[in-house]
């Protein structure tokens, strides 16, 4: 191993503490140019399994539960839960839990990594378990079109173990579409209830047609966004057999229920997260610690001391006043933000802030393929601020999705609005919507004031 990278690394983390950043980044960046290969070196001393998160949305929450799960059955976990999941966020944490000499003392490794990162990662991680949640749009001009990632995933996933793990979204096609030819043990989650709130084929669903007859696909039921069951009329090929079902699921504004059938068992699942969403986000955490044999008193355990990370469902107060902070960042996760706030039936005032900063993506056209107006015609709206970058943007989508222009407020800066939206609140739920760099300015708000978070 090149100490020096190690070196760089710690040198790095220390000089981002003494200046108040964060450092989830940087420091790894600059040591994989001294050692390309620290990763696998450090990754390799890790005791026992790795498990490997990825996929569109959903892979921050369901590693983060991973690895609650893993801890609260009494095992010492390195995992990158800040998000950080691109090379340099994975080469970050474990320098930040090695020791000078490139030493790490720890069970098991939980690691989300960014899907089109998976090439350059995989191998080095080499996992026992790989979760892949689901496959959508998702800034299109930093990834390309969704074929071209999908085909990379499954070319880095063909060239591990033949024992590894694959744990796939069955209700999601392409990602059900992974575990076709590989040569691997490949288990399936999905939905066996149905949710009946309502929902159908987002505007932004994908994957219409069969990858083996080019059939269009016809849906028996739709359980968000293009995930449901589904089967081609042309040839046959339908969702896979579910491996973990779940059923008899509640959703309420204070968390989720359901039942969990694996095998001839069932298991009673809660969290207190909410949102149908995250029955998959739980569902797949619980599914991969069965896969790892941790005992399900565990694994309940696990559910309960998970706290989200600052933006993900996150509940908060703004002058007194109760709010919720969900990241969205393409058009199925904001749909499904939508139909949560729906869900929860109380009259909102929402703030979405949009950046178009790299992180975000430049392509905001993606705000056109979100089904506000289905939102619009269900939930009592009392006010909205548009803020950040293309803040006028946002305002004119909302405008041709129905809502009136007096109840729509511009400003630009996000610390004006955040500091403005309770204001003119009183007994509405505030709902704050920011993407990526946007959240970064919320967080940044919230620790300025002191806001608990």
């Amino acid at each position: 191993m090149d100490l020096l990278g190690i070196l760089v690394g710690k040198f790095v983390i220390l000089g981002c503490k003494l200046t108040g950043k964060n450092g989830t980044s940087l420091p790894g960046k600059l040591a994989l140019k001294v050692d390309s290969d620290i990763i696998k070196n450090i990754v390799k001393d890790v005791k026992n399994e790795k498990i490997v998160v990825t996929g569109t949305n959903g892979k921050t929450t369901t590693s983060g539960l991973i690895a609650e799960i893993l801890k609260s059955s009494g095992k010492k976990v390195v995992h990158n839960r800040e998000g950080a999941n691109m090379l340099s966020g994975i080469a970050t944490v474990l320098i930040k839990n090695s020791d000078i000499f490139g030493n790490i003392s720890c069970d098991t490794g939980v690691f989300e990594v960014d899907e089109a990162n998976m090439p350059l990662v995989l191998n080095d991680i080499n996992p026992k378990v790989v979760v892949v949640t689901n496959f959508f749009r998702d800034q299109l001009d930093r990834y390309g079109e969704l074929d071209t990632t999908i085909k990379k995933v499954k070319e880095s996933l063909s060239k591990l173990p033949k024992d590894s793990m694959l744990l796939l979204n069955a209700d999601e096609p392409f990602t059900a579409s992974l575990g076709d030819d590989l040569n691997l043990n490949v288990f399936y989650y999905g939905i066996l209830d149905k949710l009946n709130y309502g929902y159908s084929l987002s505007p932004a669903f994908e994957q219409k047609y069969c990858p083996v007859c080019g059939g269009k696909y016809v849906y028996k039921d739709v359980f968000y966004g293009q995930l449901g069951d589904y089967y081609c009329p042309k040839c046959g090929k339908s969702r896979p057999k579910l491996d973990f079902g779940a059923l008899d699921i509640k959703l309420t504004e204070d968390g989720i229920s359901f039942k969990l059938k694996f095998k001839d068992r069932l298991i009673s699942v809660k969290s207190h997260l909410t949102g149908a969403y995250n029955v998959y986000n739980v569902m797949a955490s619980v599914a991969a610690n069965v896969l790892l044999g941790i005992p399900f008193s565990n694994i309940q355990m696990g559910l309960n001391n998970y706290t989200p990370i600052a933006g993900r469902l996150q509940k908060t107060y703004l002058k007194g006043k109760k709010a919720i902070i969900n990241l969205i960042k393409n058009p199925i996760g904001f749909d499904s933000t939508l139909n949560m706030l729906r869900e929860i039936n109380k009259p909102l005032n929402l703030l979405i802030a949009i950046n178009d900063n790299y992180a975000d993506g430049r392509d905001v056209s993606w705000l056109w393929d979100v089904d506000i107006e289905n939102f619009v015609s269900h939930t009592k709206i009392n006010h909205v601020v548009t803020s950040g970058l293309r803040a006028e943007d946002m305002a004119l989508r909302l405008k041709y999705a129905g809502i009136d222009q007096k109840k729509i407020k511009i400003m630009k800066s996000i610390d004006e609005a955040l500091e403005y939206i309770p204001t003119i609140t009183n007994e509405e739920l505030i709902a704050v919507l920011p993407n990526y760099t946007s959240l970064h300015e919320v967080n940044n708000y919230l620790k300025s004031r002191g806001v608990k978070q």
